[in-house]
């Protein structure tokens, strides 16, 4: 019975990262879709972690992130996932905090971290021209409205999280019979 319910699960994993590699593929085909697609691929881990649990969870995480990054045109997505991409599961963990404000803080704290050191990554390690070009031509005060733009589009997607494992318990999952 166990071997079955292996064979299931991994089968679930394949499919859905197979998934998630397609949309951080789409980052570099579509125009303006390098922050998009690393969100959407992201959300996929949703059923995966509803149906198999953390440790299959972090090894699809992991299998995705390095597929993305060998395989996504844009590495921008890649690393944007690698480090966003396994934020549903850490949200469960951050919604067991204290207070509601807490909370906020500590995921706050999180996306602020998290967009400076991928930022950091893709500037000074990888040396992404482009991007190093890009952000030439801004402002201080311009950056400082991107990462504040960031952290209300964090807020979104927190929300959206949210709503999508609700719609996925309630709704989708009897559907597909998991």
């Amino acid at each position: 019975m166990r071997r079955r319910s292996d064979t299931k699960r991994l089968a679930l994993c394949g499919v859905l990262a197979a998934l998630a590699v397609a949309l951080m593929f789409f980052g570099g085909v579509m125009p303006f879709a390098s922050l998009a697609c690393p969100v959407l691929a992201s959300l996929v881990l949703i059923p995966v972690y509803a149906e198999t649990g953390k440790k299959w969870s972090v090894v699809w995480f992991l299998a995705v992130a390095v597929l993305a990054a060998l395989i996504a045109p844009e590495k921008e997505s890649a690393v944007l996932f690698a480090f966003f991409g396994y934020y549903p599961m850490l949200r469960k963990l951050l919604n067991h905090l204290g207070p509601n404000a807490l909370r906020w803080i500590a995921k706050l704290a999180y996306c602020n971290a998290a967009v400076l050191a991928a930022y950091t990554l893709m500037l000074f390690v990888f040396r992404m021209e482009a991007l190093r070009a890009e952000f030439a031509q801004y402002e201080t005060y311009l950056l400082a409205v991107l990462l504040f733009m960031a952290n209300v589009t964090f807020a979104i997607y927190d929300a959206l999280i949210g709503r999508l494992e609700l719609f996925y318990h309630v709704k989708l999952r009897q559907k597909l019979g998991l």
